[in-house]
């Protein structure tokens, strides 16, 4: 079972008293999960000391204090996950911005760099021919 499952299992679990016997809550699982699938998570959720049976072992479950404390730390990974892939989605944005102001640029910079040589050489050329007169 992967973070994401245990998340909708214990937010169920936070916000349901969860008692098997009972048929309406039967269908409010049925709403969101498979049944067997359910009954058998339950039982991992158990072992982790996740979610915990009350003492009567009347099929009454749960959220333990680990629990609440794991699905907060879940929901604080999928948060920071979250803005981190909108800061990389901000930063490609921008990167795709920039590159397409370069090569809007590019063919005048190609110029300028055309012109720039060619003032160097005739510069060049009158240092040369003031070095003769001398």
């Amino acid at each position: 079972m992967n973070n994401n499952e245990i998340k909708n299992y214990l937010i169920f679990f936070k916000q349901n008293i969860v008692n098997l016997r009972d048929q309406d809550i039967n269908r409010e699982i049925e709403k969101y999960f498979d049944r067997t699938v359910f009954i058998q998570n339950i039982d991992l959720l158990e072992r982790n000391s996740l979610i915990v049976e009350d003492d009567n072992r009347d099929s009454i479950y749960s959220i333990t204090e680990k629990g609440e404390e794991f699905l907060k730390q879940i929901i604080e990974e999928h948060k920071y996950i979250a803005e981190k892939e909108r800061i990389e989605f901000e930063k490609s944005k921008l990167d795709l911005d920039l590159a397409r102001k370069m090569l809007k640029e590019y063919p005048y910079t190609k110029w300028f760099a055309r012109v720039s040589i060619f003032i160097a050489l005739v510069l060049a050329i009158l240092e040369v021919i003031r070095w003769k007169d001398k």
